[in-house]
């Protein structure tokens, strides 16, 4: 039975080839966001803010000298290209550079991570950057320990500064020497870039400064956010407040704002808004769970769309039980599968940052499932992104039973993501899916789905710099369709990695704004050239775990009496009560954001590659390889309707 408004659709027109720089996608440049200080402290963040973020003089070719946007990034963290940090000399160069701020950088275990795939895929994940941790630098012998302030933004441009600088002489200025090996050239180089001499002896290594193509790919490590419509924010100015890690428009059920703020009772954003003040409520859903197939009966493998989210909860609709331990996959074929080795892996080098590189304020992500429910027990108040990714999936179950979701963990139950997670799972999701195309297509995916991002402090720079960009340009080379949310900030700003969708590529990436029940475009949603596919997004009912009881409570609560007397504590049943608005025991939620249109268009592909499968054996999910891969992404984006790039 056909719908009675169409839920999702593609932009007609080809996406538009990159003009005019990102600017011009920021004439509705979102506020700053002001991050409450105890979350900032417990993900060791900081807000750029424009108006006071130290900057380089100077305007070259590299753009380094211009105000940079807002973002949210760690403080503590660098991202470094791998094949850098292999090279003792850059290393050195590095820390040389960054004698003038008293910072000095540490290490990963370059050898830990498990890239299986051999061949040009293994160089391209080997070269991709990794976290570096930054720490104060020791003095040198006999000189007192001085305060630093360890601030990655600091560090990057001390790098620029030193990369920047002419080889000339200028008057030094006095700096505190710092314990830093030096290299051949320390002190031409020192003082190029306008500080002391630091006074180490030459050490004999070959002359090895900073280039502009080096520090160019060194980088941030941001603080992504999922794209739910969030009931708790803070930001200033013009907002409608949401997600309150990157900068800007967003919506929130209880902000606390200043100037003109869009979420006061009567204000159309606040429709979004249930009269808890949370923007997801409990509903009761009278379906079966979708029909699903044997595997026996598809002829083939199922699709896969791997969610990068919250990790999942129990839900019957997607065969996930709770365990003594946990939980657990109920069946070999259920709906939801894991990848224990990527999940091992993202804890790995996590962990390895918290303990080894001076990254204390990490949160490690400890397995695949959706926790903690409550930030303080003591209070019960649910995450702002509990049970996020068995939404998401169950989005997936309903328009496209016959696959298979691939819950990967690496968001945290507040709604925060760290980029260096997230290209750990990028990374090893790509060796694991050209290692399939090789040798056994079981563990192939088809789809990623991606309901987070983050606003780029240079985003005319970004497709360079951005290890981000790299591991998603591999996913598509290798026949990978990549979706991502645009947003919800109601801005035309740039919300990466949505915003990739500009970059040509024959299998693309695609961003997806919401759509209203209605068919219209939700008040909340990003929008702009690069925004280039809309699904509902707004009032969307989904699964929820039906083990999440939050703390609050019914406004209105009536024990039941017989005859005078009250009923047995263990049977309820003629209670009487108001809508308890945490208790999802019923297992399903209605819930708004973009996080949950990018999976329906996901679903819709993932349907797509099977429908075409079963009718036209060269289109095969079991057909090895990338070009067969690509060619059958291409032909279901085709079928669907996908106008491709101009």
């Amino acid at each position: 039975m056909p719908q009675p408004i169409r839920n999702w659709y593609f932009e007609p027109d080809p996406v538009p080839r990159e003009a005019g720089g990102a600017d011009a996608d920021d004439g509705i440049a979102p506020t700053l966001t002001c991050l409450p200080a105890a979350a900032l402290r417990q993900h060791g963040a900081r807000v750029l803010n424009p108006s006071d973020a130290p900057v380089i003089p100077g305007s070259g070719p590299e753009g380094w000298g211009r105000t940079p946007m807002s973002t949210v990034y760690r403080a503590r963290t660098l991202l470094v290209p791998a094949d850098l940090l292999r090279d003792d000399a850059v290393v050195r160069a590095i820390d040389t550079a960054l004698v003038p701020v008293g910072m000095s950088i540490v290490l990963p275990n370059l050898d830990s991570r498990p890239v299986r795939s051999g061949g040009p895929v293994a160089e391209a994940l080997l070269r991709l950057p990794r976290i570096v941790g930054l720490v104060p630098a020791a003095p040198g012998p006999g000189r007192p320990a001085r305060p630093v302030v360890v601030d990655a933004w600091t560090a990057l441009q001390a790098l620029r500064a030193a990369a920047s600088a002419p080889p000339a002489d200028v008057p030094p200025v006095n700096v505190p020497p710092v314990n830093v090996p030096p290299v051949n050239g320390t002190a031409r180089a020192d003082r190029a870039a306008g500080f002391e001499d630091t006074g180490f002896e030459d050490t004999g290594f070959e002359d090895t400064a900073l280039t502009v193509e080096i520090v160019g790919r060194i980088g941030l490590e941001h603080l992504l956010a999922g794209s739910p419509v969030s009931p708790r924010a803070s930001t200033e100015g013009n907002a409608m407040v949401g997600t309150p890690f990157t900068g800007g428009n967003a919506i929130s059920g209880t902000p606390s704002t200043e100037g003109n703020a869009a979420t006061a009772p009567g204000t159309g954003t606040a429709s979004y808004v249930y009269a808890s003040g949370d923007t997801r409520a409990p509903v009761a859903l009278c379906l079966r769970a979708p029909a699903r197939q044997r595997p026996e009966a598809l002829g083939c493998r199922r699709p896969v769309v791997a969610v990068l989210d919250t990790g999942v909860r129990a839900h019957p609709w997607l065969d996930v039980r709770p365990d003594p331990s946990g939980y657990t996959l109920g069946q070999p074929d259920g709906f939801v599968a894991d990848d224990l080795g990527i999940q091992a892996a993202i804890y790995a080098e996590s962990s390895y940052a918290a303990a080894k590189q001076g990254d204390h304020s990490r949160q490690v992500i400890g397995n695949a499932w959706d926790g903690p429910v409550a930030a303080d027990p003591l209070i019960g108040e649910l995450n702002d992104a509990t049970g996020h990714g068995t939404f998401i999936a169950g989005i997936v179950r309903q328009a496209a039973p016959d696959a298979r979701v691939l819950a990967i963990r690496i968001m945290h139950s507040d709604d925060v993501v760290y980029e260096g997670d997230l290209l750990c799972a990028l990374a090893l999701l790509a060796d694991r899916i050209a290692v399939a195309e090789k040798s056994g297509m079981p563990a192939m995916v088809d789809v990623v789905s991606l309901s987070l991002g983050y606003f780029d402090e240079s985003p005319a720079d970004v497709a360079y710099s951005s290890g981000l960009w790299q591991v998603i340009q591999l996913l598509l080379e290798l026949g990978v369709a990549v979706v991502a949310a645009a947003g919800n900030y109601s801005t035309s700003r740039r919300f990466y990695p949505a915003a990739f969708s500009l970059r040509p590529s024959t299998v693309p990436v695609i961003s997806v704004g919401a759509l209203n029940p209605n068919g219209t475009r939700a008040l909340f949603s990003d929008g702009g050239r690069w925004v280039r596919a809309w699904a509902a997004g707004a009032a969307v009912v989904s699964t929820y775990p039906d083990d999440v009881n939050g703390s609050r409570t019914p406004a209105v609560r009536v024990p039941a009496h017989r005859d005078g007397r009250p009923w047995p504590e263990d049977d309820r049943r003629g209670d009487r009560e108001a809508l308890d608005p945490d208790d999802y025991q019923g297992g399903f939620a209605t819930w708004s954001g973009t996080s949950f249109a990018a999976p329906l268009i996901a679903a819709h592909i993932a349907a797509q590659l099977l429908e075409q499968a079963l009718g036209q054996p060269a289109q095969g999910l079991d057909q090895p390889g990338r070009q067969a891969a690509t060619d059958r992404a291409v032909a279901a984006l085709t079928a669907l309707g996908w106008p491709g790039h101009s």
